[in-house]
């Protein structure tokens, strides 16, 4: 959590890949369309009970946000953007 950073690096065959280190919003798809709200916190991670109380943020953590809890969808370390959808 904190500003925006990323971190590009190398992979096989000469490619590219764009990791996300922090970010302080996450895109949320709900009914009405996409949404790029803050979050506040990190509430469940299945990945490790550890990642909770440092707030890592990996694909299937819920978190809380300003629309309410959401779970990850996309991958942070491997595309370097946070999607996610609502938990009702």
């Amino acid at each position: 959590m904190g500003p925006l950073r990323k971190a590009s690096g190398r992979t096989f065959g000469g490619n590219s890949k764009m990791k996300l280190l922090r970010d302080s919003h996450v895109n949320v798809a709900t009914k009405e369309g996409i949404k790029r709200v803050a979050f506040s916190s990190v509430l469940e991670n299945e990945a490790s009970r550890h990642f909770v109380r440092r707030n890592i943020i990996t694909k299937g953590a819920i978190v809380q946000t300003e629309l309410g809890k959401a779970r990850i969808t996309s991958r942070p370390g491997q595309d370097g953007v946070l999607n996610a959808v609502l938990i009702e």
